[in-house]
């Protein structure tokens, strides 16, 4: 009532004590935030120059390719992420399988993402270029084929249209997994043992996680799909810290088990990083699973999770601001729940369905909390910088802005780090320091990247 009222109890007259704090926050002034300068980055960048010869090759070497394919129904397996060539590697094993007479088709093999349905998941793939014009047929379903159960009594499911057909080979990417540290991470082997068991897979796996270690449960789950002899072969794609093609390794479904440790070893030494370990202030332009499993890479930014928990590892970051959800991830935005705050735009573009589904699915349901959410760019990082404590000046708030965590080639580091980052190997190139730069509507413009 007294902030209706005109005379000595009007809102104006209040405003100085800190009520009617919805107006006094539309009205205030903009909160200081750090200079910051643009910084290149370099790493090794090992490139495939031509990949689709590569890969020929590759499938032509393989004793697996050969006139015993006349006639052969072959499932080609592929997963739900952004991988460097994925259309073209597709293309590429389709146009050699016909050639010796075989009938390739498609299978999603990614578990419950897509919404955990058959549309969903032939869409992300239609998404990547992989649709019929590729040369085989998209076959999406959710229905498997139980095989069999581990010696711990997990449960073991195979996609039925794959598990019917004479062969099956597998595409992924292999780089270290976002769930867990271990010998093994994401790769072919999870691709057997999560993927192409379709949302039942994933449930039964997850459902283990906890009681069993990831790395174990992967092993002796992939070991079953093996021991079917429905598998051929799988190609293991590297990337490179710019993600491009690195590497297309042909490994032998007997080979898989003893050669993807080594696969991994090799993707980690070419990942990207963030050039200090210690960190006010994350922001990340946007996630989405197309990006990493988690819409943002614990690997890079050290914010890791399981189940309902959350915890920091090295780099140390204070606070994670998300400004995005990438098109690419069909409004899965999973991983928003390790940021600790967002941008509105983050949640309106969120699809809830499809992104709890997949967090109840794999139970990490922490990954699926919306954190404290503004309207704007603008708005989002300022209280988040506030948050770091009163006082704390903004020419001492250490902080990194990238594009996303496949993207650290080109990123904006506050200008307290200027000097930090001018003795760093890692950096190329540090730009002379100035403001932010957000268009009327509070959005926060893009890197610039050259």
């Amino acid at each position: 009532m007294l902030c209706r009222d005109r005379g000595p109890h009007s809102r104006d007259s209040l405003s100085h004590l800190g009520l009617c704090p919805r107006l006094r926050y539309n009205q205030r002034m903009p909160i200081e935030l750090p200079r910051v300068a643009t910084v290149k980055q370099q790493f090794p960048r090992p490139q495939l120059e031509s990949l689709e010869e590569y890969v020929t090759q590759k499938l032509r070497e393989s004793s697996f390719i050969s006139t015993r394919m006349e006639g052969c129904s072959i499932a080609i397996a592929v997963g739900s992420r952004g991988i460097a060539g994925l259309d073209r590697i597709v293309r590429c094993t389709v146009k050699v399988l016909r050639g010796l007479g075989a009938e390739p088709f498609i299978v999603p093999a990614m578990g419950s993402h897509g919404g955990a349905t058959s549309k969903g998941q032939a869409q992300i793939l239609l998404d990547y270029g992989i649709n019929e014009d590729i040369g085989a047929r998209i076959v999406s379903s959710l229905d498997c084929v139980h095989i069999g159960s581990t010696a711990d009594g997990v449960s073991v499911q195979i996609d039925k249209a794959a598990f019917e057909s004479d062969g099956i080979i597998l595409i992924n990417r292999i780089k270290p997994h976002t769930d867990f540290h271990g010998e093994i991470g994401s790769g072919l082997l999870k691709m057997m043992a999560v993927g192409l068991g379709n949302a039942d897979g994933a449930r039964e796996f997850h459902t283990w996680v906890g009681r069993l270690k990831h790395e174990h449960l992967l092993r002796t789950r992939a070991k079953l799909v093996l021991d079917t002899g429905k598998i051929l072969f799988g190609l293991g794609v590297i990337e490179n810290a710019y993600h491009e093609t690195a590497a297309v390794e042909l490994v032998e479904a007997s080979q898989i088990l003893d050669n993807e440790p080594v696969l991994l070893k090799q993707a980690a030494e070419l990942m990207p990083s963030l050039p200090v370990t210690d960190l006010d202030l994350l922001i990340i332009d946007k996630i989405g699973k197309n990006i990493s499993g988690t819409g943002m890479d614990p690997n890079i930014t050290g914010r890791w999770f399981e189940l309902s928990s959350i915890w920091q590892e090295s780099p140390y970051v204070t606070r994670i601001v998300v400004l995005d959800l990438d098109e690419g991830s069909h409004g899965n935005a999973l991983g928003i729940g390790l940021a600790d705050f967002c941008s509105s735009s983050v949640v309106e573009k969120m699809d809830s369905k499809i992104t709890y589904t997949n967090a109840v699915v794999s139970r990490n349901t922490a990954t699926a909390r919306i954190p404290i959410t503004f309207a704007t760019d603008r708005e989002t990082i300022e209280q988040a910088a506030l948050s770091l404590g009163n006082g704390f000046p903004a020419r001492d708030i250490r902080l990194i802005r990238i594009q996303d965590t496949l993207s650290l080639a080109s990123i904006v580091a506050s200008e307290s780090l200027v000097e930090e980052l001018g003795t760093n190997p890692q950096v190329s190139s540090v730009a002379r320091p100035g403001e932010m730069i957000f268009d009327l509507e509070g959005k926060l413009l893009p890197i610039r990247t050259h």
